[in-house]
């Protein structure tokens, strides 16, 4: 796993990815919003929820890998591992 430099699809700022397979996407390192995993089809993707750095940071607090996934109805950001 080559670390990547990258732009944190939820906040904008300088993180770091690697590819998660479990995923089929990617993991996220992020000074502000902190590690999370995202879904490729994920990305992108326009109308990403204006509570999803809230509610990655929520899962974050009870000690979860939050995953970002895209689903019919728009995202679902839930626990996993990416």
């Amino acid at each position: 796993m080559l670390l990547e430099l990258a732009t944190c699809p939820l906040c904008g700022a300088d993180a770091g990815r690697v590819r998660s397979s479990h995923l089929r996407g990617y993991r996220y390192s992020c000074a502000r919003c902190g590690v999370f995993g995202i879904e490729a089809a994920a990305l992108g993707s326009k109308g990403m929820l204006v509570s999803a750095r809230e509610d990655v940071a929520r899962l974050r607090a009870y000690g979860h890998l939050p995953c970002i996934q895209r689903v019919r109805q728009g995202f679902r950001i839930s626990a996993g591992r990416a």
